[in-house]
């Protein structure tokens, strides 16, 4: 047998136990507590609760684009609204996506070259971390996914001087609207996908009425969205009362790509060594296939989707900051395409190159074991701080809620998600008027605080002048309870020394 062959059977063994194990990965540790982002896709999709009554006041007064949340709502009137139901809801989502990357992977594509996406797509560490994430992280990886791989499939008919069925433009077209609605990213990503689709109909003279009326449709259906998400943020819409306030997270304006980069990939040296790799690629497709390179859809498409999506984020992120980490979760699979591309070209060229890909899928098992079988029971301290209260037998308490930003009825329902039945506990909000509880009270009221930080509270100090009087009392590190007292305002500067030195 030649080396060259044995290199080979071996590498396809290694990716396929490697890829095999961290696609079961997904449905790890499903029981683990929610995240607080989390727990707003469990109270927009209570069974009890109407629809109507989620519809009008939580997912109308809320930005996120509803998709996900609707779906949810739906699987949640077969199962249990637990997080381990939650969580696997998101898993199957997650894992639907691997089997779509070998389904709809173009029929011209090599069986080397569809196995090399495969195994991305199911040892990818975060696609695995944020497999049973409660949000639409899976969702939108799925649908990116599937759009992407059947544009490839229309391109291919249209190299092929073929006709793309009826089928397959209401697929690429459905796909892509749903995809527009479960994610921001994942709606730039398909009318990237859908620019490029027309660009090579044009080349090809096919499908150019399909390609441009078919994409004006999709964003017709789905330009409401945004038109009412900013009558929200200025104040007010004709779908519901805005009562939003900040939305986009405050991150340092056009964060470092590195570190969207790393945070996709894996470690600093992994990725530096991927990159390497991709200028090496990237001279050696060159020297190829010269000026016919533009024809190679599977590595144009991709790299048009990273490129343009990061050009309208620079553009866009002069109002608001969107240079955040996982919102880059649905690119990822034209990353992966992109990668599967690479190596199949280098092994082609030179054998050797193979075992690149069993070296990646390698470093992220073992950062998957890391992220994933190290997840804490508890990630946010809601749980437990409902428990203390109930084993204390505390049955009002000051909630600071100013910075929970989720529509009001939305956050009642996450703030009731861990009472017990018959748990008498009474939430008063925070403010001026009832401030005094916090001191005048016998017993005090006690202030509570969801994600709990330094700064929130030397802000309740500043803007309510309540001291914490002891320690406070901190769950999962991200809420806590205290008991305060009056803080003069002689003692304002003195009262947050001392805060911030606790």
């Amino acid at each position: 047998m030649k080396i060259s062959r044995i290199l080979t059977v071996a590498s396809v063994l290694v990716c396929t136990v490697l890829g095999i194990h961290m696609f079961m990965a997904r449905f790890y540790r499903l029981d683990v507590g929610l995240q607080y982002d989390e727990l707003y896709s469990i109270a927009t999709a209570l069974p009890t609760l109407p629809f109507s009554v989620i519809w009008h006041d939580m997912l109308l007064r809320d930005v996120n684009l509803p998709l996900f949340n609707i779906l949810f709502y739906g699987w949640n009137h077969f199962f249990p609204p637990t997080p381990f139901y939650g969580h696997l809801f998101s898993a199957i989502l997650g894992a639907l996506a691997v089997i779509a990357g070998g389904v709809l992977a173009p029929k011209s594509w090599p069986l080397l070259k569809r196995f090399f996406f495969v195994v991305l797509m199911s040892g990818s560490f975060i696609l695995v971390a944020y497999g049973s994430n409660m949000r639409s992280y899976s969702l939108s990886v799925l649908l990116a996914t599937s759009f992407t791989l059947l544009a490839l499939r229309i391109i291919d008919h249209f190299e092929q001087a073929t006709r793309p069925s009826v089928f397959l433009w209401l697929s690429f077209l459905g796909t892509g609207l749903l995809g527009a609605y479960s994610h921001y990213f994942c709606a730039a990503v398909f009318f990237i996908a859908a620019l490029v689709v027309f660009l090579y109909a044009c080349y090809y003279r096919r499908g150019r009425a399909w390609s441009f009326w078919g994409t004006a449709l999709v964003f017709l259906l789905w330009i409401a969205w945004p038109i009412h998400v900013v009558a929200l943020m200025k104040g007010g819409s004709l779908l519901a009362e805005g009562d939003m306030g900040s939305w986009w997270y405050q991150t340092p304006f056009l964060a470092s790509s590195w570190t969207i980069i790393v945070f996709l990939l894996g470690y600093p040296k992994l990725v530096a060594g991927l990159l390497w790799v991709a200028v090496v690629a990237a001279v050696s497709l060159g020297f190829t296939y010269k000026s016919r390179i533009f024809r190679q859809a599977d590595i144009m498409l991709p790299l048009a989707q990273v490129i343009l999506l990061c050009a309208v984020l620079a553009v866009v992120s002069s109002w608001f900051n969107l240079w955040m980490d996982r919102y880059f979760l649905p690119v990822l699979p034209s990353i992966l395409i992109l990668l599967a591309g690479i190596f199949y070209h280098l092994q082609a060229r030179h054998k050797i190159f193979i075992l690149l890909v069993p070296t990646l899928l390698a470093f992220w098992f073992h950062l998957g074991i890391e992220t994933v079988y190290s997840r804490p029971p508890e990630y946010m301290g809601m749980n437990n701080a409902f428990r203390y209260l109930e084993k204390n037998h505390i049955t009002r308490v000051l909630l600071d809620s100013v910075h929970l930003t989720y529509p009001p009825r939305a956050v009642e329902e996450m703030l009731s998600y861990y009472q017990h039945p018959g748990q008498e506990l009474e939430l008063i909000p925070l403010n001026e008027e009832n401030v005094s509880l916090a001191w005048n009270s016998e017993p005090k009221v006690p202030i509570l605080i969801i994600l709990c930080s330094r700064v929130y509270i030397l802000d309740v100090m500043s803007r309510l002048r309540a001291e914490p009087d002891s320690r406070a009392v901190a769950f999962a590190g991200d809420t806590c309870l205290y008991t305060a007292r009056y803080l003069k305002r002689n003692d304002s500067a003195e009262g947050a020394q001392g805060e911030d030195k606790k």
